[in-house]
This record gives C-alpha cells, structure tokens and sequence, in this order.
C-alpha cells in the first residue's frame, strides 16, 4: 500500500513537471509573461536568451585609456556588418590638467561623423543611437577612430555597439 501511494505520488509529480516545461516552452515562444520559482526562473531565462538572442548579430568595441600628462596620437578601424540596423555610440572622458583628448570618427566614406574634444572645462558624457534603414548602405563598412592626447592628465572611454 504505501509502495503503491509512493509510485502514484511519483507519477502525478513527474505528469506536472512536463507539463509545467510544455507550458513555459509555449509561453517563450510566443513571448507573455509568467511567474515562476526562483530555479524555473535561471532555466527561464537562459530558454529567453537563447530564443531571443537566435537571429540577432551584435559586436562591440570598448576602448579606454587613463593618461599621466603624456602625448599620444592613434587611430584605428571597427566594421560595421550588412545587416545591422542598429549603431550606437557613445564617448565619456575628464581631465585634471590644461592638456586635452581629442576623438575623431570618421565614416565608411571618410567623412567626418563627430569630433568631440575633452578638456578640464567639463566631464564629457555624449551617445548617439540610431537606426540603419535597410536600403542604407552610408554606415556600413570600415569606420576610422583618431584618439589624440596632448599633454593630458585624464582619461577617456570610447564605446561603440551595433545590433
């Protein structure tokens, strides 16, 4: 008897717990919301970042340098792909001394996007997002970063992301 209870008590526990992961399966894909258990929620949540995250292409480029007075001129290159329909950029920097940080971005046409300048009058916080329009092609391709320090005491952070 008590086997039997035990055996019964298995199969209705094993009977909800398939249909519990049908049911979060149906609801992932269509995207509602559901509350779960805090050790549904991690499994949730990894499904969701698979199932989301299947079909979309992102790449980023995070550059940041901290300066002691010195002089210094870079430059560089980053792509951004066919297909990607979002860009965003975003530049923050501070100086403590009269020196200053330039950076310069330049298009796929080598056409000037935006030089900002980071001089001891203010921290600089600035980002741009914006949509790539299929029949566009102006942003896609080999973009061009200059990085120039001129006796700089500071530091700056370049990020650059695209969907």
């Amino acid at each position: 008897m008590k086997r039997t209870i035990i055996f019964i008590s298995v199969l209705m526990l094993t009977g909800f717990m398939i249909n519990n992961q049908k049911a979060l399966s149906q609801q992932l894909k269509s995207g509602s919301d559901i509350i779960v258990s805090p050790s549904e929620r991690n499994m949730e949540r990894q499904a969701r970042i698979m199932y989301f995250g299947q079909d979309e292409k992102s790449t980023q480029l995070m550059l940041s340098k901290h300066f002691s007075g010195e002089s210094v001129s870079k430059s560089g290159n980053f792509s951004v792909d066919e297909g990607i329909r979002t860009l965003r950029i975003s530049i923050q920097g501070s100086i403590r001394n009269d020196g200053s940080i330039t950076i310069t971005l330049y298009t796929p046409d080598d056409e000037l996007f935006r030089e900002l300048e980071i001089d001891n009058s203010a921290d600089v916080h600035w980002s741009q997002v914006f949509t790539i329009k299929e029949e566009s092609d102006a942003y896609t391709g080999e973009w061009t970063y200059e990085i120039e320090a001129d006796e700089a005491e500071g530091q700056y952070n370049l990020s650059i992301t695209t969907h």
